[in-house]
C-alpha cells in the first residue's frame, strides 16, 4: 500500500487499522498475545490492558504463525485463534462464532475475499496446514483447506470479509464506515 500513497500514509491506516483491531479485541475474555516483528520500544497506545507481548519468530507469514500456535500449544492444547490487524470488518461476534465452532471441528477459519485468510482457530498444534504455501496469493485458503483435509481433520469456514490489502480496499471500507 505505501507504494500506492506513501509512507506516511500507509503508516496512518496501519495505526488506524491497530487502533479498531485493540479496540474489537480487548473487550474479549481470553489470554490475548500481540506477536510483534519488533518490540516496540517506545511505549504507545495500542495494546496495552490485558495484553501479553511476545517477539515473532523469523520466516515467511507461515513460519511466523505456526511457531505462535506451537508456542501456545504446545504442551497445553486450548481452543487457540490468531489474527491480523487488517481486518477492520471482525466483531466480537466473529469471535465468540470462532470459539463457538471450534468446539465442534478441528479448525475454524475466517476466509478473506482475496483467497486468503482473516482468521484462523485450532486447538491442538498442526504445523503442515503452513508447509508449502504460496503467502499472500489466492492460492492460501483452499491449500490450507487441503491440508486440513489431507490429515482428516474437520474446519468450520465462516463467513468471508475483507481484509484490507490495497488502497482500494482501505477506501472501500472508509465509504461504509
Amino acid at each position: 500500500m505505501a507504494n500506492s500513497i506513501g509512507d506516511e500514509r500507509a503508516l496512518d491506516v496501519y495505526q488506524e487499522l491497530l487502533t479498531f483491531t485493540n479496540a474489537i479485541t480487548e473487550t474479549l475474555d481470553v489470554q490475548k498475545i500481540v506477536y510483534w516483528d519488533e518490540i516496540p520500544s517506545i511505549p504507545n497506545h495500542f495494546f496495552k490492558n490485558g495484553f501479553l507481548h511476545s517477539l515473532q519468530s523469523r520466516g515467511d507469514l507461515g513460519e511466523k504463525m505456526g511457531k505462535a500456535f506451537q508456542n501456545e500449544l504446545d504442551p497445553k492444547p486450548c481452543q487457540t485463534l490468531i489474527i491480523g490487524t487488517d481486518c477492520p470488518y471482525l466483531t466480537v461476534a466473529t469471535f465468540e462464532k470462532a470459539y463457538k465452532e471450534l468446539e465442534k471441528s478441528d479448525f475454524v477459519i475466517g476466509p478473506a475475499k482475496d483467497g486468503g485468510y482473516y482468521l484462523l482457530g485450532m486447538k491442538e498444534f498442526f504445523p503442515n496446514v503452513f508447509l508449502e504455501i504460496p503467502w499472500s496469493t489466492e492460492s492460501v485458503l483452499p491449500l490450507t483447506i487441503k491440508r486440513i483435509q489431507d490429515q482428516n481433520l474437520t474446519f468450520t469456514l465462516l463467513e468471508e470479509l475483507n481484509d484490507i490489502d490495497t488502497v482500494e480496499d482501505w477506501k472501500e471500507w472508509k465509504q461504509n464506515h
